[in-house]
């Protein structure tokens, strides 16, 4: 019969199933845990304790928001607003340029880089990790738009993407021309460094892109398109464009967002008569797809608090966590969908698109290592 491990290792045990336990939507508490001492340093300084941490977790916390306007609203001012205790990241437009957030996904955060007022130059896009401080400048694609959306995600072989901060991504770009005759897409690696060969699709007269994040669903990126609720896909593994069919009821009318769900199906959630309805597309074996209905949440139930007389809106989702944002006169609110849940995030506003940015932040194991030497 093998001795029983020693003391120090079975404390060691308890004291990891401890900090695994600790919520990743406070990274605060494991900065914390890690200046108590020098054990419990060298636990998360452990690379297979942190791949523990994120298995037990699951999909990364959301830990601020960025925001989309309207076109005729301008660009939103340049701050990550932070939705823990830990303080903002530092955006890259605090020294006073001109920026528009487009997306964040992955780890990453997309942002259009401007020129001044005056100005129609601009200087492409940014790809920044707000975590590590990471920033990769992307040049812009040969399209001619006037309205657009863009998407940044992780293309690493084999990435679960729940700690991916480095690797090599892919930016897609969709967009309405000036004539909003056709819409326009192509989509750039970080490997070759360069755009794809751009593809267009005959949308039909003053139809163009909604400026709204879109979602992901294996190689195709989904979007909204100003006609009814019609919804825009771009195939950016086949560099194709198409037009999927949405679900009723057409009153929606594009105040709608999309959204990868648990199972990997295309969702979509929209606001009608008070109620939040949540839907799948469902795409069977022979390749034909059905919207099933999921969910439906009465607003005036779960937001007593918040004034829907004027209606309300579903203006983003945070994927993977359960999480609507709904835009009303009385303010910024999200819903966890399980347990209905309202809470307030945010003052009113004109936000069009709420981009969650959701990651792990974990201390970081080189700067612990280096302050565990001079304990």
């Amino acid at each position: 019969m093998a001795p029983p491990p020693p003391p120090s290792e079975l404390i060691a045990d308890v004291t990891a199933e401890i900090l695994l336990r600790l919520p990743p939507d406070e990274p605060e508490h494991l900065f914390r845990a890690a200046l108590v001492c020098k054990p419990w340093l060298r636990i998360l300084c452990d690379p297979a304790f942190l791949r523990r941490y994120l298995a037990f977790h699951g999909a990364p916390p959301v830990l601020g928001l960025l925001h989309r306007l309207q076109v005729l609203d301008g660009d939103p001012s340049p701050r990550f607003a932070s939705t823990t205790s830990m303080p903002d990241f530092l955006h890259p437009g605090a020294d006073g340029r001109r920026t528009r957030p487009l997306d964040c996904r992955h780890g990453r955060v997309l942002i259009h880089m401007l020129g001044d007022e005056d100005e129609d130059e601009s200087a492409g896009y940014l790809v920044w990790n707000p975590v590590t401080g990471d920033r990769h400048a992307v040049p812009e694609p040969d399209i001619d738009w006037m309205s657009y959306t863009a998407a940044v995600f992780c293309t690493a072989d084999g990435c679960d993407h729940l700690d991916c901060h480095d690797g090599p991504f892919r930016v897609a770009f969709v967009g309405s021309d000036a004539t909003w005759d056709l819409i326009w897409a192509s989509v750039y690696s970080s490997e070759t460094g360069a755009w794809s060969t751009p593809v267009s699709l005959d949308n039909g007269r003053d139809f163009y892109v909604r400026p709204r994040r879109g979602a992901l669903v294996g190689d195709e990126m989904y979007f909204t398109i100003t006609r009814d609720t019609a919804i825009g896909k771009y195939d950016w593994g086949k560099n194709c464009l198409s037009v999927v069919k949405p679900p009723p009821p057409s009153t929606y009318y594009g105040w709608v967002a999309l959204m990868t769900m648990v199972d990997g199906s295309l969702g979509l959630a929209g606001v009608e008569e008070h109620n939040l309805y949540q839907w799948s597309r469902k795409v069977n074996s022979e390749g034909a797809a059905e919207w099933a209905l999921c969910r439906i949440i009465e607003l005036e139930t779960v937001m007593p608090m918040a004034n829907l007389s004027n209606g309300a809106c579903v203006v983003g989702s945070a994927e993977g966590v359960g999480v609507i944002f709904i835009n009303t006169d009385a303010g910024l609110f999200t819903i966890e969908l399980k347990s209905g849940q309202a809470r307030k995030v945010d003052e009113r506003g004109v936000c069009f698109s709420v981009l969650p940015y959701m990651s792990f932040y974990t201390p970081d194991r080189d700067a612990l290592l280096s302050l565990a030497r001079t304990l």
